[in-house]
């Protein structure tokens, strides 16, 4: 399941995650993104980390958010 894939593939993880997707790639994205909150004194534990990353993704932040950069690197180009 967390095989990482071709571009193509990686960027329909990517949006069936950021679309409310549950599994093991969401799992292992919660975990990760907990870990840098902790790092970064966002939160002060594992738990707060992947609560505060899955309301992230479960209120749409994290899609507009990636809606927003690609609008941005688009535009650049």
């Amino acid at each position: 399941d967390l095989a990482g894939g071709s571009p193509r593939e990686n960027a329909e993880a990517l949006k069936h995650l950021l679309g409310g997707q549950k599994g093991s790639y969401r799992d292992i994205v919660l975990y990760n993104a907990s870990a840098a909150l902790v790092i970064s004194d966002k939160v002060k534990s594992l738990k707060d980390g992947v609560e505060m990353a899955a309301e992230s993704i479960d209120s749409g932040s994290g899609k507009n958010a990636l809606a927003k950069l690609i609008s941005i690197t688009n535009a650049a180009t």
